[in-house]
C-alpha cells in the first residue's frame, strides 16, 4: 500500500473517500494513535489520488450526488479481462499454472479422489509391493511415468491450501519472469516438482499426496540464491520474509503435521537453492560481473 496523506484523527475524510470510489480508485483510510493514513494499492493510483486530495482540501472538488457503491461500476468483464491479459504478458508461465491448478482444483480435488485425480498422482515404483527395485523401475519406465513424477503439484486439498500457494506462487512466480525470460520460468519449475515429488515419495513411502508447496519453496530457493550470487538482476527478497519462510519450513517439519508434505517442502527447498546457485554463478560468468 503507498501513502497519499496523513491527517489528524479529527479530520473527517468520508467525504473524500466517498469522492475516490465515485473516481473507481480504491483506497483505505487506517487510523493510528494520533492520527489517520489514506493508502491506495499500486503506484498508478498516487498521482490522481493525490491531485483529488489537492483538490478536495481546497473546496474545488466534491462527491456527486450518486451513491457511487454500483457493484458493476467497479467489476466490469471487459476490464477485468484486460487486466487479466496485461498480468498474462508480465508472467504467462506463472498466471497459467495458476489456471491449471484452479481447474485441476475442480475437475480432480485430492480428497475426492477421482479418477482424473489418481490419474495424476506419483507413479507407485513398488508396482504394488513395499519394495522400489531399480531394475524393474528402468525397465518399465515410460515418458507417463515422467509426467506423473510432476503432475502431483497441479492437486490440492481445499480451498485453504489452494490459495495459500497460488498466493506465493504468484509472489514468486512474477518476480523470476519480471526479471528474467519467461521461458526460463517453465524448466525451472519442472525440475523442483521432479525433486520435490520424488523426495517425498521415497521419504514418506506413499503416494498421495499434492500440492505446489514444494514449487513455491523451490522458487523461493532460486531468488534467495539469485539475491546471493547475483544482486544486479534485482531479483531479491525482504530479508524478514527470507528469515520468516525458512522459520515456517523449521516448524512445519518439527511439528511433522500428517497432511503436511513436509519433505516435498525441504526438497524443493534445496532443489531451488542448487538450481538458482548454479544458474546466478552462470550469468555472473556470462556478464563478467
Amino acid at each position: 500500500m503507498y501513502k497519499i496523506v496523513e491527517v489528524a484523527l479529527q479530520e473527517d475524510l468520508s467525504q473524500f473517500s466517498r469522492l475516490l470510489w465515485q473516481k473507481k480508485i480504491t483506497h483505505r483510510i487506517v487510523r493510528l494513535e494520533e492520527s489517520q493514513v489514506l493508502t491506495v494499492p499500486s503506484r498508478e493510483a498516487i498521482l490522481p489520488a493525490t491531485r483529488l486530495f489537492e483538490q478536495w482540501h481546497r473546496g474545488e472538488i466534491h462527491p456527486g450526488a450518486e451513491d457511487g457503491a454500483d457493484f458493476s461500476a467497479y467489476f466490469q468483464p471487459a476490464e477485468s479481462v484486460r487486466r487479466f491479459l496485461k498480468a498474462f504478458f508480465r508472467a504467462p508461465v506463472t498466471l497459467s499454472l495458476i489456471v491449471v491448478c484452479l481447474v485441476m482444483a475442480l475437475a480432480a480435488p485430492l480428497g475426492d479422489m477421482n479418477s482424473l485425480a489418481r490419474a495424476l498422482l506419483f507413479p507407485d515404483f513398488s508396482f504394488g509391493t513395499r519394495i522400489i527395485d531399480l531394475e524393474r523401475v528402468l525397465e518399465n519406465f515410460t515418458v507417463i511415468h515422467l509426467l506423473r513424477m510432476v503432475s502431483p503439484v497441479l492437486l490440492h486439498d481445499g480451498i485453504i491450501h489452494l490459495a495459500f500457494n497460488m498466493l506465493w506462487l504468484w509472489e514468486f512466480g512474477r518476480r523470476i519472469e519480471a526479471a528474467q525470460p519467461s521461458w526460463m520460468m517453465l524448466p525451472l519449475v519442472l525440475a523442483i516438482a521432479l525433486v520435490s515429488n520424488t523426495a517425498q515419495y521415497l521419504y514418506a513411502g506413499t503416494f498421495y499426496f499434492g500440492g505446489m508447496s514444494g514449487v513455491v519453496y523451490g522458487l523461493f530457493g532460486y531468488i534467495w540464491m539469485w539475491q546471493l550470487f547475483f544482486p544486479q538482476k534485482r531479483l531479491g527478497l525482504p530479508p524478514g520474509l527470507i528469515v520468516a519462510l525458512l522459520a515456517l519450513l523449521a516448524i512445519m517439519s518439527f511439528i511433522n503435521l500428517e497432511r503436511v508434505a513436509d519433505t516435498a517442502h525441504l526438497g524443493g527447498l534445496l532443489a531451488g537453492v542448487v538450481y538458482g546457485a548454479f544458474t546466478a554463478t552462470i550469468g555472473r560468468i556470462r556478464y563478467k560481473v
